[in-house]
């Protein structure tokens, strides 16, 4: 099934409904010379058919809506770990799940109601500390899921999203990251993570993710893992832990210098020979280690992104200096408060 992010999409339950145009409407850039769709609201297509926005009636939230397969593991998962039961439990990085909305035009799937979350590059840490947070959050989610004996088998970093909603408090385009809700362009830097008291960490997708199997077939996902094979059954618990591994690689090592403390944990947890990896609580405890030999001053050091143009040692001292003022004020006064809870 596939949404038409011009027109309404009503759910019997009437929980959610889609922007709706209305009779007449002529599309603005059409109006006057020099404007263009890109700039407007109504000009931003929906670049995933099966991944559409919506607003929640009762609260005017937005959410995702995801088309999928009623059979599909997302939905016995996502309702575990959005139970009462576990929901509030610190630890939880699951993506929550906020309802199952089923169609009778089409029994063979469902609509599954999600969180308005945002990539983690979007934008990228910034300091030291920002990389410890992401990878204290990112590890104790999966012990969590682990010890719920669930599997994620995708956990690469382009499945683990951010509640972006301190960082952006206008909120932004769900199909256009660096546009306001109304079409505009944001201007400025980027916010800060640290400045607005940290963000939150979700695992996202959990489509062939498994619980209570302690070997899988699959070769499905976005890391190449070695063990991945459709004959030779493997342990996907080991398989996280090398997928979480190298999501730190790619998303930290390959974009960023000055993280070289990281890489003796990446070592640890992304040996070829899956017998040879730590569970995803040894990695922790692996991970607590390193962090605890680093120094506030340490933390406070700003990241030199690999594409940063190339300046005087004088020039990089000098935003050093100002970016690790504004990181020990911050730290000494912005409340630490986890967000409001998404559901």
């Amino acid at each position: 099934m596939e949404f038409d992010p011009g027109g309404t999409n009503d759910i019997e339950e009437g929980r959610l409904l889609d922007a709706e145009l209305p009779p007449g409407w002529v599309a603005p850039w059409t109006l006057k010379p020099g404007l263009y769709s890109k700039d407007f609201e109504e000009g931003i297509s929906n670049s995933r058919p099966s991944l559409m926005d919506a607003q929640r009636l009762s609260d005017g939230k937005t959410v995702y809506l995801k088309h999928t397969s009623k059979d599909s593991p997302e939905i016995e998962i996502g309702q575990l770990f959005s139970s009462e039961k576990l929901r509030h439990d610190p630890r939880n990085h699951c993506l929550p799940l906020l309802d199952v909305l089923k169609n009778d035009d089409d029994p063979e799937h469902v609509i599954l109601v999600i969180p308005w979350l945002r990539r983690i590059d979007s934008p990228e840490p910034a300091s030291v500390r920002e990389c410890v947070e992401f990878i204290q959050q990112t590890l104790e989610g999966l012990v969590f899921m682990h010890e719920h004996k669930v599997a994620h088998r995708d956990c690469a970093w382009g499945n683990i999203m951010m509640d972006g909603r301190r960082l952006f408090p206008l909120g932004w385009h769900p199909q256009q990251w660096e546009v306001y809700p109304n079409g505009k362009a944001m201007t400025g830097s980027d916010p800060s993570r640290t400045a607005v008291g940290g963000v939150r960490y979700y695992f996202i997708d959990f489509g062939i993710s498994t619980k209570d199997q302690d070997e899988v077939l699959g070769i499905h996902g976005q890391e190449l893992s070695p063990e991945l094979s459709d004959t030779v059954p493997y342990n996907p618990y080991k398989l996280d832990v090398y997928i979480l591994g190298m999501a730190y690689q790619h998303f930290l090592i390959e974009r960023h210098s000055g993280l070289d403390f990281i890489r003796p944990l990446i070592e640890y947890m992304t040996p070829p020979k899956p017998a040879e990896r730590p569970s995803a609580a040894e990695a922790l405890q692996r991970w607590n280690t390193i962090a605890q030999e680093l120094s506030f001053f340490a933390l406070s050091q700003r990241l030199y992104p690999n594409e940063e143009e190339p300046s005087s040692k004088l020039s990089r001292a000098l935003k050093d200096s100002s970016y690790r003022i504004r990181d020990i004020w911050w730290t000494a006064t912005v409340s630490k408060k986890p967000p409001h809870p998404l559901v």
